[in-house]
């Protein structure tokens, strides 16, 4: 194990702490309540001294002198060091990845933040966020850079500030009714969220049979790549890109499944024949779709645009 590999590790397992938490107040702990996460474990007090240490010169946390007792010093995170940590966690995949990417609007990324209430579920409390851990999320290095956002949010009547400044307690942000509204309507299908997993919640991946095909190993591990490819022009709204890979895997599949009972194939009502000897043509020479809607492979096949300068047997036009 390299030495950045620990430092990282060891970061990683520090960053689990909730003083590092977005919507975390003022909040301080000693290095003993730290070493209480489980993460931690794997490394030693002095280690974890060091890593916060490094941490406080990088800015990410802040030391304050003990009060009393055995304790001598607490620890608190920073603005910056909650980015940190929440931009760490985008980056393991632990957000949705419309938060991690962030090529969403500015002002849906919010919404479904607020919804959240800086949960990973959708709880029916509906707290909400303050300005500050809006921010954080948003991984704006400076606390009052949404604030003309959030206003805009607020004249649209889609968000509301609640007044609940109990001893200097921060103002939250909450959704209106027609904020809520809006949320699931509009924003949970475009952002593809998958309630009641908020967008605070990784997303859980639908389960990928190319292993269960029979093809090849090396076919199905390109076909998954293919696929995951597709997922990402999908979530960056290139339509056409993700159709063509979606178009490349049927091109890849169909073939196989139609080659796996070629006589049943050929038996098909819409086997294409030639005009002539009225013989079913080979079946690299397929149009596929209408022969493998005949044969129960395809539930629809006018979806997709032919691909005229593609490899194998041609697709389907579009119906």
């Amino acid at each position: 194990m390299t030495a950045i590999t620990i430092k990282t590790e060891i970061r990683d397992a520090v960053f689990e702490h909730e003083v590092f938490n977005a919507g975390n107040i003022n909040s301080w702990y000693a290095l003993e309540a730290i070493r209480g996460v489980e993460a931690t474990w794997t490394f030693s007090e002095p280690e974890l001294g060091e890593e916060l240490t490094r941490l406080e010169r990088e800015g990410l946390v802040l030391r304050r002198s003990g009060f009393g007792g055995d304790v001598r010093e607490y620890w608190g995170a920073t603005h910056t060091g909650k980015i940190a940590r929440e931009a760490r966690w985008q980056e393991r995949g632990r957000r949705h990845p419309t938060l991690s990417t962030q090529v969403a609007s500015a002002e849906d990324l919010a919404i479904a933040l607020i919804a959240s209430g800086g949960e990973e579920l959708d709880l029916p409390t509906g707290s909400g966020l303050t300005d500050t851990t809006l921010s954080i999320y948003l991984r704006h290095p400076n606390e009052t850079a949404s604030e003309a956002m959030v206003n805009e949010l607020i004249a649209k009547g889609l968000v509301r500030r609640e007044d609940e400044d109990l001893m200097n307690w921060p103002f939250r942000l909450t959704l209106t009714a027609d904020g809520r509204r809006h949320y699931a309507r509009e924003i949970v299908p475009r952002l593809g969220l998958q309630p009641p997993a908020t967008i605070l919640a990784p997303t859980t991946p639908e389960p990928v049979p190319f292993d269960d095909l029979g093809l090849e190993s090396n076919l199905a591990d390109n076909l998954r790549y293919r696929w995951e490819e597709a997922a990402r022009c999908t979530g960056a709204r290139a339509w056409l890109a993700a159709t063509a890979l979606y178009a490349s895997i049927l091109e890849v599949v169909l073939p196989d499944w139609l080659s796996r009972d070629i006589e049943r194939a050929k038996a098909a009502v819409a086997a294409p024949r030639d005009r002539r000897s009225q013989q079913v043509l080979p079946l690299e020479a397929w149009p596929l779709g209408a022969a493998d809607e005949n044969l129960d492979y395809l539930e629809v096949v006018h979806v997709l645009v032919r691909r005229p300068h593609a490899s194998g047997p041609a697709l389907f036009e579009v119906g």
